[in-house]
């Protein structure tokens, strides 16, 4: 899909069958506040919902990075199949 100017959409995003476009993104936070919030607002029909991952115990790290590492790895490894 080469579009005028060189833009090419299906890098950033893959077209839906009724014909809009959805960011290739993953969605991972330990703490549920912040996807809570997307999935509440103007734009939870903007990103795919099978790529949107929280944290199950939903304490978030508590600002402690080894916390927070391991957890997303966890979850990369648990979710995500290379």
């Amino acid at each position: 899909m080469l579009l005028q100017g060189g833009d090419r959409k299906d890098v950033f995003f893959y077209q839906a069958d009724d014909q809009h476009y959805i960011p290739r993104a993953l969605l991972i936070d330990l703490e549920p506040r912040v996807i809570n919030g997307i999935q509440n607002s103007d734009y939870r029909n903007l990103y795919n919902h099978e790529n949107i991952f929280v944290a199950d115990h939903g304490g978030g790290a508590g600002n402690n990075w080894a916390s927070g590492y391991h957890q997303v790895c966890f979850i990369i490894q648990h979710y995500c199949v290379f």
